[in-house]
Formats: structure tokens, sequence, C-alpha cells
């Protein structure tokens, strides 16, 4: 059979033949075979991270609640009675609360009220020789900026303050984070209390700049009544007009409708005064770019909405600008926010503007209208005399200019009353208390963290440690791989010295090993030729240290106490291992061996030995040979071997590896058997496949291949083993 053949389909039948049990039970094995790495991957890690978390200093988070209220927002101008308060506060003006609360104004008032402790000066070695006297490892006294050093404090405060709105609520949690419960506290509310005061000392600048427009508007007003007052009186002075008001032509009636007349005029005049008042705040406003006056002049929700967005994003830039400077990229996204936000204010200034315009249009036609009906009062009173209609129209105007100044006169009062009504923004609705347990680090979230990396990185080492290992580690996957039959799988034999290992078979003929080797000599039993010819086995490996010496021995001891005729041949003359086994070290290496039987032609009888422990004979290598086989040496080797056929069962050859020598390749093709030993974790994949190779390409008869130090983990059935109890018992019968 073509030996790439088999190993093509030897390839393809691995990857069919696994399924999700074979994989998981290979993992389990693979965690029982590196179960001492995973632990103390494990143990490593848990410790690792324990020292680390143990020098975590601990950080407190207090919060205060506070809820935003909704602030007055009054047409100062309006008239008494017809004020309306703002609406309850939308989402956006929570949002803008917040982040007026998160800026530094109130980080540089809060740390002037509460300021940093000083940090603790660490000494170190360096220190400590430096007071000691060693002036060159002193550290440099580095100066810094007071303005620096306040801003690196504003950051850090900022760092550890978050405002958090509970959504669809005006509700906000001022988060706090310090080293220190009980400062993290006091910072919470400290930061509640600057705030209301910071807002109410602007809440109060935007009324004083309300009230200082309307002190100098009222002053013009009331020059204006004074002025129409004196210029009444000289007229009535220049003219003698004494007691207009009581010798009158005109008829009561017509008085009285005339007087009613001018009061309703004089009321749509003061109205119409208001109204133009209201127009040119609102433009004056409009034109200084004042946002503030705007929602305080202007009782449009719009308008209103559009100034809250436009101070949010000027208070946002200005936080940006001074923590990245004046030319971040961010600033010139904000700027176009700002600039489209001030357009969106213009527009709705001007839409104020037009419904302002609106009420001057319907008060400036009522007094017009007021006016006609006037005139015709007037003309039906015509037995007056003419200086004592002038005189009646120069007091009206003066009576007008009083209503006018008296209405403005009282928008002032009522303007410098609210600002002693003021209230903040926001309400406190709880205190920050100091917290028992620090928010960080959360040592019971840490430590399950930790043992799942812990866990993780066990069995990534694990599964690392199991890919990269060179040999096979699954028997499966040794039967799938070698297109062989796998005659044997012998379990690794702890004992204490190499003597130890060589008794194994008997010391423990019923161990696992044992009966494993019993399952091989009976298995080769029962492939020998027809008519009980004896059996010449070659036993090899890949390399040195596989176990086939010691494979040998044992098969030889078991075959031997089956009453079988056994002679054992170290083919290995650089290294050969029987003699070390099986000789007397006080006797000392024998001197002639297999190499001097091939090379010398020297006498069977003169190079055989018995083991007195069990009874089987042996050739040991013998003198080192420094050239291969010569085509005499190697008819010589065949006699040889066909002659000890002839007293001997069973014959086993300890072959040399077949990884960078030949010799064995002429032992096991002039074998019966051969067996290829393959070390468990030890022996590549790569490695068996050359070796079987050569093998098959020199025409050597394989039987198959067996597996030596196999852990027990290695596959699902290693097979059976008595207990101390059987082993008892059968020990019992064969004393008997």
């Amino acid at each position: 059979m073509n030996y790439v053949s088999l190993q093509g389909r030897a390839t393809s039948m691995s990857w069919t033949a696994q399924d999700m049990g074979l994989v998981i039970r290979q993992t389990l094995r693979a965690f029982l075979r590196h179960r001492f790495l995973f632990v103390m991957t494990v143990l490593g890690v848990l410790v690792a991270g324990a020292a680390v978390m143990l020098t975590l200093k601990p950080r407190y988070t207090a919060t205060a609640t506070v809820v935003v209220s909704g602030r007055a927002q009054q047409d100062p101008l309006a008239p008494n009675g017809q004020q309306q308060n703002q609406a309850p506060p939308d989402d956006s003006l929570v949002q803008t609360e917040a982040a007026m609360i998160h800026s530094r104004n109130v980080a540089a008032a809060v740390l002037a009220q509460l300021p940093p402790p000083a940090a603790a000066q660490h000494v170190g070695i360096r220190d400590r020789l430096c007071h000691m006297g060693a002036g060159f490892l002193c550290r440099a006294q580095q100066q810094v900026d007071p303005a620096v050093q306040h801003a690196r404090d504003e950051d850090a405060f900022l760092n550890n303050l978050t405002v958090i709105p509970e959504a669809h609520t005006q509700i906000l949690d001022i988060n706090v984070v310090d080293g220190d419960a009980a400062r993290a506290a006091a910072l919470a509310d400290a930061v509640v209390t600057n705030y209301q005061r910071l807002a109410l000392a602007r809440q109060t600048a935007d009324i004083n700049r309300v009230a200082a427009w309307l002190d100098s508007r009222t002053a013009e007003l009331r020059q204006r009544w004074m002025d129409a007052v004196e210029k009444a009186n000289a007229f009535d002075t220049a003219h003698g007009l004494t007691n207009t008001s009581e010798g009158s032509t005109s008829s009561p009636l017509i008085e009285r409708q005339i007087a009613d007349t001018a009061a309703n005029l004089s009321q749509a005049q003061g109205r119409l005064a208001a109204a133009q008042a209201r127009a040119d705040a609102l433009r004056d406003a409009a034109s200084r770019g004042d946002a503030r006056a705007a929602v305080a002049l202007s009782q449009e929700p719009l308008l209103v909405s559009t100034a809250n967005a436009l101070m949010q994003l000027q208070s946002t830039r200005q936080e940006e600008a001074a923590t990245y400077g004046p030319q971040h990229p961010r600033l010139r996204a904000l700027d176009q926010q700002i600039a489209v936000t001030r357009a969106s204010l213009a527009a709705e200034t001007q839409a104020a503007l037009n419904s302002i315009r609106e009420d001057q249009i319907s008060a400036r036609a009522e007094v017009d209208r007021l006016n006609e009906n006037l005139d015709l009062l007037r003309q039906k009173a015509g037995g007056q005399s003419a200086p004592q209609a002038e005189y009646r129209t120069l007091d009206q105007e003066a009576q007008s200019a009083r209503t006018v100044y008296e209405t403005f006169l009282e928008h002032a009062k009522e303007v410098v009353d609210r600002a002693a009504l003021l209230q903040p923004p926001i309400s406190l609705v709880s205190h920050a208390s100091a917290p028992d347990v620090p928010s960080f680090p959360n040592r019971k979230k840490i430590g399950m963290g930790l043992v799942a990396v812990a866990l993780a990185a066990g069995a990534g080492i694990v599964l690392l440690r199991d890919y990269f290992t060179a040999g096979f580690t699954e028997i499966e996957r040794l039967r799938a791989a070698v297109p062989l039959p796998l005659m044997a799988v012998i379990p690794k034999v702890r004992a204490r010295t190499e003597q130890g290992v060589r008794r194994h078979v008997i010391d423990h003929p019923y161990s696992r090993a044992t009966e494993a080797v019993r399952s091989l000599v009976m298995q080769l039993s029962m492939r020998v030729h027809d008519g009980g010819q004896p059996l010449c086995l070659a036993i090899t490996s890949a390399g040195p240290e596989e176990g086939k010496s010691t494979l040998a021995l044992w098969m030889a001891t078991v075959a031997r106490r089956g009453g079988q005729k056994v002679l054992v041949i170290d083919a290995d003359h650089r290294r050969g291992m029987l003699d070390q086994y099986l000789t007397d070290v006080t006797t000392g290496r024998p001197s002639l061996g297999m190499s001097d039987l091939v090379t010398t032609g020297a006498r069977v009888e003169d190079v055989i030995r018995t083991d007195p422990d069990t009874g089987f004979d042996y050739i040991p290598a013998g003198r080192t040979m420094e050239h291969a086989f010569s085509p005499v040496e190697i008819r010589r080797l065949r006699a040889m071997l066909v002659e000890l056929k002839r007293s001997y069962e069973l014959i086993i050859i300890d072959c040399p590896p077949l990884l960078g020598l030949s010799d064995a390749l002429v032992h096991a093709n002039m074998s019966d058997q051969v067996i290829f030993v393959c070390r468990w974790k030890s022996t590549t994949q790569r490695a068996v496949m050359a070796c079987l190779e050569r093998l098959e390409t020199s025409g050597a008869p394989l039987a198959g291949v067996v597996a030596t130090m196999v852990e027990d983990n290695a596959m699902d059935v290693m097979g059976y083993s008595y207990g101390n109890r059987d082993i008892k018992i059968l020990n019992r019968f064969d004393e008997k």
C-alpha cells in the first residue's frame, strides 16, 4: 500500500472522526494533564491581582440630590397682573442646568471654600540620602505658577464631579468623588450652595440691568410730563385763563364726554408707549446679543428656549476654551452652533418684535380713533373760546404724560420688588452624607472579575500549552494520524530508580503496564507463522529515550515467565542500554557483544548472557562500530539470526533510533515483525511519519505502533487495573 495514500486517508479520517463529545473529553483531559500549570497560573494571577488591589487607594462617592425649579420669566414692562410664570422646566433646561453646575466658575467657588488638602510628601531613599549630605541626589525644586496649579486643581475637581439628570424628571444627582468620605459629602453640598449663590447673583445682575434701563426711561417720561405741565401753566398765565374749569360755555354732558374720551386717550397712549418701550428694550438686547435680557424681556416660549440654548452653548465654549485653549477644533464646532443659535435667536426676536408691532398698531389705531372723537366733541363745544380750548389741549397732554410716567414708575417698583423675591434655579432635595463604603475599589466586583480573569488565564495557558505540545497528547489523535494498528498503550510507571522500572512487571504483575505488555506479547504470539516457527521481533523508535529498551525487557520477562525461550539483542552499539540494566556493576560491561558477532565473527556462545532475575538470555551491544554494515556483515547477521531461531522461540532486537541512523533499517528488514515505539507527548507527528516512511521504503514488516509513558488521562479507556484487595487475593492463589 502506498504510504502517502495512507497518510492522506489518515488525515481525512482525523477531521471527520471528531465530534463535540470528543472535543469536550479531550479538553477535560488537557486540563487534567496540565492541572499543576492551571493551578499555578490561577494562583499567580490571583496573587498579583490581590497585590495590585491592595495598592489601590479607596475613593468615596457622595451624592447630593437637587430639583430644577421653574424660574419666573416675567416681562418687567408688562402691566400689573399680566405677568405669567414660565412653564415647568423641560429636558433641555435640565441639561442646561447640569452643564452650568459642571463649570469652572462653580469649581473655583467650591475650591475657594474648601481648598484641596496638601499632598503628603513622599520621602524615599533618594531624599534620605540627600538629607544625609549627598547633594548630587537632591531633587531640583520646581516652582509652579499659582494660576497653573489652580487650573490643575479645578480640572481635577471637575474630573471627580458628575452631574447626572434623571430621565424624564427635573432631578439632578450631583456626585463628588474624593479620598475622604466626609470631604466628599462637604464638596457635594458646597457645589449646590455655591451654584445657588452664583445663579442668584447672575439673576440679580440681570434684574438690575433692567431696573437701570427702566429708571432712565422713567426719568425721561417724568421730564416730559413736567414740561407739559409747565407749558400748560405758562399758556394759562399768558392768556389770563383763570377758572377754566368752571366758566365753561359747553354743556356738562359735552364736558364729561370730552373728559372721558381724554381719559381713554391717555390710557391708549400709555399702552402705546409701553409697547414702544418693550420693542425698544428688546431691540437693544438683540443689538447687544444679551440672551439673558431677551429671556427676561420676552414672554414668547420659542424665544426663551432659544436664548437658554445660546447661554448653554456660550457657557460650554467658555469651559472648552479654558480647558483646551482658544485654537482647539472643538471650539470651531461650538462657534458654528453658536452662530446658528444666534441666527435663530435673531429670527425669534424679530417674530417677538412683530407681535409687539401689532400691539403698537392696535394701540395707535385706538389713539387715532379717540383723537377723532375728541375733535368732534371739541367742535360741538363751539361755545368755548379758542384759548380755553388750547389750554385744555395742553392740560390733556400733561395728564397723558403723567399717566405714562406713573405706569413706568409702577413697573420699576415691581422690578425692584422682584429682585428681593428671586429664587435659585435649583432646590436642594437631600444633603450629601458621608458614605461608609468606598465606591472604588469595589473589592467584591474586582474580586469576582479577578477570579474570572484568573480562570480564563489558566484555561488559556493550558490550551496554549497543549496546542504547542510537540508530541501526541491524545491516543485518539495517534490512532487517526498513524495508518497502523495501535497494538498497546503502556501507561507511565512511576519508580524511584531505573531498576525499579525494569522490575515493574516482576514486582507488579497485575498493574496496567504489565497487562498491556502481556496483551502485546499475546498479539505477537498469535501472529507467529504456521508451524510454530520462532518470531524475530525488532523494536525501534524515532529518537532515544522513548522506552523501547524498557519495553524489550518487559516483553522478554513476560514471555519468559510464560515458558518461552527468549533472547534479547541490544543492537544499539553506540549507546547500548541492556548492559546497564542487566550487568552487575562489579563485573563491568562485557567486552563482547552484537557488534563483535557481526564485525569479527565471534562465536555466539561467547557473547550470550543470562539474566538471573528473569531467566531470559541477552546479547549486549558490544564495541562501537565506526562504519556502516557491509554486505558481508549483513549476510553474517542474517545467518546468525537464522541460527538463533533454532534455539529460541522469541528473539527481540532492541534497535537504535531511526532519526539520523540507518542501523535500525537493517535489523528491521531481517526481522519477522517490527514494532514502532512512540513516546507520549514527546515524539512529534512529523518524526513518526518520517520514520514509518523509511521503514516502509526499506521493506520492513510493520506490525503496529506502541505508545509508551502514557498518562491515565490520555484516552477515554486505559484498561483495567486490579485493586489492592484483588492483588492480595491473587498473590494468595500464587503462593498456593
